[in-house]
């Protein structure tokens, strides 16, 4: 398979989606993929791309909004593509099935705009000195402690796997376009 070019387009408030979404950029790049990483009120469209990741943190029990936003917008094209999301959640400091599953949840109406073929979900990076007093009172009310719990190990083998399946699933639609 030659060149696959892959758009990470993602939301973040404080920087921790960000990072995310370049770990999982360097693993597809070393996979062969041409990545691009941009916040997604920066994406203008996503034609060049076959693949498409969407990302965002989870506050008050859903993406942010122009994440969201970036779904409906794009909603006709990402359904044409192979589309993975990947949340970053506070709950996910303590990885619990219940947890995973809540979480999970919280992406129901983004995909029922257009559903992924994987759902990453990772914890994040929670420094109660970036938060104004609105922020870190809610962070309190939910009892979700300081720290940056994101597991690299765990994200970058997400990635690879992911990678796995979005070769096999660009061979397979290389091979349906190929056929007489």
């Amino acid at each position: 398979m030659g060149t696959w070019r892959v758009l990470i387009a993602y939301a973040s408030r404080l920087g921790s989606t960000c990072e995310i979404a370049q770990a999982i950029a360097q693993v597809l790049t070393r996979r062969g993929a041409v990545v691009d990483v941009r916040a997604v009120n920066e994406v203008e469209h996503i034609q060049d791309y076959q693949v498409v990741m969407v990302g965002s943190p989870i506050r008050e029990q859903q993406w942010l909004p122009e994440a969201r936003h970036f779904v409906e917008t794009h909603r006709e094209a990402l359904r044409k593509v192979p589309l993975v999301y990947f949340a970053v959640s506070g709950l996910m400091s303590q990885p619990t099935p219940e947890h995973f599953h809540e979480v999970y949840q919280y992406l129901a109406e983004v995909r029922a705009i257009a559903e992924p073929l994987e759902v990453g979900i990772f914890a994040g990076l929670l420094d109660y000195n970036r938060l104004d007093h609105d922020q870190m009172a809610k962070v309190l009310s939910k009892g979700l402690p300081e720290g940056d719990f994101r597991r690299w190990q765990d994200i970058q083998a997400w990635a690879e796997d992911v990678a796995d399946r979005l070769l096999l699933e660009q061979a397979r639609r290389q091979a349906a376009t190929s056929e007489p």
